[in-house]
């Protein structure tokens, strides 16, 4: 197959065109072959490690990350939020962001890092974090901020998790 012929053309486009056609089918091949290599070498040290997590690395779980919130018990009246999550890369560091309302859009006013890790009955990596953070539903407050878990690896974002955390707010 000649990729430098074409019809209706001027010489100058013609080779134009072979050579962009030319470094196409190089990146091509050389994207394949550094997957198909990746991909053998991973296949190798997977069987070579027998149950080495270490030398496996983390593994992906074909599921959307998913988190949720609960209140958190009080004896003495103060209720704080905990957060959990499951379908996160196992052994990777996963982001919990806490975005107001009527804060700054798209910036978020709290973070913490979290590692993934198996959790008896929850899919992929998971778990359970007491964020130290306020639940203010248990006083009246509405839900006022949006809470999401970035799982870093796979770049996935979990689903929208809405909390009340402005207890210093007017009830309305």
């Amino acid at each position: 197959m000649n990729l430098s012929r074409t019809s209706r053309t001027t010489p100058g486009r013609a080779t134009t065109l072979g050579v962009t056609a030319a470094v196409l089918a190089t990146a091509t091949m050389a994207t394949l072959t550094v997957t198909s290599a990746s991909a053998s070498a991973s296949a190798s040290a997977s069987a070579s490690a027998s149950g080495n997590r270490a030398a496996t690395g983390a593994q992906a779980h074909a599921g959307a990350p998913y988190a949720w919130a609960t209140r958190r018990g009080s004896t003495i009246g103060i209720y704080g939020i905990d957060l959990h999550g499951r379908g996160f890369t196992v052994g990777a560091t996963a982001r919990m962001a806490l975005f107001r309302d009527s804060g700054p859009r798209g910036i978020p006013v709290w973070t913490r890092n979290v590692t993934a890790r198996r959790i008896n009955g929850r899919p992929g990596g998971a778990f359970d974090v007491t964020t130290g953070l306020l639940d203010c539903t248990a006083y009246g407050y509405p839900k006022d901020s949006t809470v999401m878990v970035w799982d870093i690896a796979t770049n996935a974002w979990s689903n929208k998790v809405r909390v009340s955390t402005g207890c210093n707010r007017s009830l309305r």
